[in-house]
């Protein structure tokens, strides 16, 4: 790892630019359709706690929309980090 940065940069600016990038496909897939493709990845933890008198119910849930732009705005993110 670099000195005067942290691993929280990194994950700021790769989501910060995923972000910008998923914006960017959405918008442009009007002209050019194949960049408002997008893959759907999801994550579902189900935890319950059972106690004698208390039952507890949490379903942990994680859902990422990734297209085209998104990838490449993760990558411009991690280039960013490593090059500056």
């Amino acid at each position: 790892m670099r000195r005067n940065k942290s691993l929280w940069y990194l994950v700021a600016l790769v989501l910060i630019f995923a972000v910008i990038g998923s914006f960017l496909g959405e918008f442009l897939s009007g002209w050019v359709p194949a960049l408002g493709k997008a893959q759907t990845l999801a994550f579902r933890i189900p935890i319950n706690i059972v106690l004698n008198v208390l039952n507890l119910e949490f379903l942990l849930a994680l859902s990422l929309k990734i297209n085209l732009l998104s990838v490449a705005g993760m990558l411009l993110g991690i280039y960013i980090y490593y090059h500056r």
